[in-house]
């Protein structure tokens, strides 16, 4: 059956959701010791702890989310959507958008765990190159999915997850999405995010935002699913 372009809308901005709804682990951080000549395991495993060492004391947070989608073709459409974010450790999130246009019903509540990085050793397989400022994890699913494979770029210094690109089988699908960050009561947050789509055959542009965070407060926890209980391996 072929999709209308709502529907094929839809499903471009649901995958796009769940890219903007995750902003996990940034900050000042704890730099990696490095070491003379690491193994590649070595410099992964360095990467993804200087990640992971951030924002001590935080476990979980609620935050309000715009998430404003321009299509840059026909039919033009341009939904913006407006919820709650929620994120609880060790990286699920939580985005719930509780109105939504009527083509869009299918991504009121969207969950998953991509980008949480003690994750990914365990759902692909890693290689990294280094760029002056910023290292590139290339990482290719080791269940084979839509997503061929995801580069993450990380900031060498303080470990933010400053940029993502998600390259799918088919070879005109891709999407990025750049990352910005602040200081919200001592802890480093992403507070806005914006992102290029080109997903079966629409184009669009998305910019996210994210504010009034609350910290450590009780937040939605996963609906299991009978494959993969904790979407461990989303993509």
């Amino acid at each position: 059956m072929i999709k209308s372009p709502l529907s094929r809308l839809a499903a471009a901005v649901a995958g796009t959701a769940v890219f903007a709804a995750i902003a996990i682990y940034g900050g000042a951080g704890v730099a990696a010791s490095p070491s003379p000549s690491p193994s590649p395991q070595e410099s992964i495993n360095g990467i993804i702890s200087l990640i992971m060492h951030k924002n001590a004391g935080l476990n979980s947070y609620q935050a309000h989310a715009v998430l404003d989608v321009r299509q840059l073709n026909f039919p033009w459409l341009h939904p913006v959507l407006e919820g709650t974010e929620s994120y609880g450790q060790p990286g699920f999130t939580v985005l719930d958008f509780p109105h939504t246009p009527s083509y869009l019903r299918g991504i009121t509540k969207v969950e998953g765990t991509v980008l949480s990085a003690p994750r990914w050793q365990h759902c692909y397989n890693i290689t990294v190159s280094t760029l002056p400022e910023a290292f590139v994890l290339h990482m290719v699913p080791k269940i084979n999915g839509e997503v061929s494979n995801v580069d993450v770029t990380v900031g060498r210094s303080d470990g933010q997850l400053q940029r993502f690109d998600w390259y799918y089988h088919d070879s005109d699908d891709h999407i990025s999405l750049v990352q910005y960050y602040g200081t919200v009561y001592g802890y480093s947050v992403v507070q806005s995010q914006s992102s290029q789509i080109t997903r079966h055959h629409i184009r669009a542009a998305g910019q996210a935002t994210f504010s009034d965070f609350q910290f450590n407060v009780p937040v939605p926890t996963p609906t299991p699913t009978p494959s993969n209980p904790l979407h461990q391996c989303d993509n």
